[in-house]
């Protein structure tokens, strides 16, 4: 009895592991470590993993709106409240290069964590 609640619990750790592991993608830690606190190059890094970002979070959350056809109104209100929400944490008054570059390594960091969600509503969409 003991060992197959070991094996449950062991199974359920690794598929939630999985599952909350995506966040930023590895490509993204390298080239933010190789640029070396260039902000030219920091922007780089940033565009490009926002894109796959915003294309991983366009397809889970068309998912997720897909099977909650009933909620999908209160889905779509819940999505743009996150967006004014990033708008408010991520959006500064401030007009410096570095602070751009914190403006757009928020968003990012948001949009990969809203990814995230969605994607973890369900598990089986990779």
């Amino acid at each position: 009895m003991k060992v197959w609640i070991f094996t449950l619990l062991g199974m359920l750790t690794l598929g939630t592991a999985q599952v909350w592991a995506n966040g930023v993608s590895q490509g993204y830690t390298q080239c933010m470590n190789n640029s070396y606190g260039k902000i030219s190059q920091s922007q780089k890094c940033i565009k490009t993993e926002q894109k796959a970002q915003t294309k991983r979070l366009k397809k889970h959350y068309k998912a997720y709106v897909k099977r909650s056809a009933g909620n999908a109104s209160n889905i779509q209100q819940q999505h743009q409240l996150w967006e004014n929400r990033v708008k408010q944490r991520c959006y500064l008054s401030t007009q410096s290069d570095f602070a751009a570059l914190q403006r757009a390594q928020c968003v990012l960091l948001q949009t990969a964590e809203r990814a995230d969600y969605y994607q973890g509503q369900f598990v089986g969409i990779k």
